[in-house]
């Protein structure tokens, strides 16, 4: 399962992602500075030296990270469709390898929408090699995720933590999956930005443009069969599910980020499905003429009468600045914050009409139908 970019570099969605499980808090230890002390000079010529400081610098353990995690991380195997045929005239069967994460005790598996989209049959294996057939509970391509669950009982499942905290740039992070089909691959990296959309991933034909899309950055190395797998900070908690990856590019992948897997998982578990969430309005990213002082803005550009935009008394023109104080600069920002918020939450936009100084409007999401 291969996003390609058509033109230049090729993004490539990494086929059925592994996800983590049960993953177990790993501290970071650092050891205090030592200091060496100068040698000693003779009285009669004293000389004045500045005392060395030799800092130690420790790296996290990674292996007692991927010791973690590694129980909470599955296979994800499809079955796929095929009108190929072997020479005898026989259909041939088509797997999908891609991994996936444990995300409940009674065997439910999070993984990407792509990983399974078109499959026939599902088999999920686990950490101690055991088979198991899934069906699939609810697959958003606008999300890109997908919740499956064991149609057999298993037992000591460990499902994986998710981290409460942001995301920063320049933070170690851990992948765990399995690419090509070599289970328990583990890869090291840091985060490398955040808030990359469609757009900044060259527009792959397997992701919808109108998803909601707003992915973590990584030099971690992540390949085909990673795609759904979980990438996990020093702790062993889930940062996000490694998703795509720049082909031609080194050491530019991406990862849904984990507060919205934690939504989806909300949205489904209760609704049993995901409710898309709605503004009324219609935006564009406008250059750096838009708005003195910006690079780009977010510009009003329709407002339906009947919506949520209406009833906030948002115009044509005005300026989208912050969503709940958070600054976006661009419409997929705006979509993916209210999408993450949900519907019927209460989102603070700041808004800048003509002249006059910003100020925040309330508005309410409606679900999309």
């Amino acid at each position: 399962m291969i996003l390609a970019r058509p033109r230049g570099a090729r993004l490539v969605a990494l086929a059925c992602l592994a996800t983590l499980v049960g993953c177990r808090p790993v501290e970071e230890r650092e050891r205090e500075p030592s200091k060496v002390t100068p040698p000693p000079v003779e009285d009669e010529a004293p000389v004045e030296r500045a005392p060395t400081v030799e800092a130690a610098v420790a790296l996290p353990n990674f292996a007692a990270v991927s010791e973690a995690v590694a129980p909470s991380v599955v296979t994800v195997v499809s079955t796929l469709s095929s009108e190929r045929r072997d020479d005898n005239g026989r259909a041939r069967v088509v797997r999908g390898i891609g991994s996936g994460m444990i995300v409940s005790a009674r065997g439910q598996v999070l993984t990407n929408e792509h990983a399974v989209v078109g499959a026939r049959a599902v088999d999920i294996e686990l950490p101690t090699r055991t088979r198991v057939r899934a069906r699939v509970v609810h697959a958003d391509p606008l999300l890109d995720l997908a919740l499956l669950e064991l149609e057999e009982p298993a037992s000591d499942l460990q499902p994986v933590t998710f981290r409460a905290r942001p995301p920063r740039p320049g933070e170690w992070v851990m992948a765990v999956g399995q690419p090509y089909g070599l289970g328990n691959t583990v890869t090291v990296g840091v985060i490398s930005g955040l808030g990359r959309d469609h757009q900044d991933l060259g527009h792959p034909e397997g992701l919808s443009r109108d998803g909601y899309w707003s992915f973590i950055q990584t030099d971690a190395s992540i390949n085909t069969g990673n795609s759904g797998g979980p990438l996990v900070d020093i702790r062993g908690e889930v940062v996000g599910l490694t998703t795509a990856v720049l082909s031609d590019g080194q050491g530019l992948a991406f990862a849904i980020p984990a507060a919205m897997a934690r939504a989806f998982l909300d949205e489904v578990r209760t609704f049993g499905r995901v409710r898309h969430t709605r503004l009324g309005i219609r935006a564009e990213t406008a250059g750096p003429d838009a708005l003195p002082g910006r690079l780009s803005a977010v510009r009003v550009t329709a407002v339906d009468r009947a919506g949520p935009g209406a009833n906030a008394k948002l115009e044509v023109g005005d300026f989208i600045l912050a969503v709940d104080d958070r600054p976006v600069a661009r419409v997929s920002e705006v979509a993916y914050l209210t999408q993450l918020a949900g519907v019927g939450a209460r989102i603070h936009l700041t808004v800048k009409r003509g002249e006059g100084s910003p100020s925040q409007v309330l508005v309410i999401p409606t679900e999309a139908l």
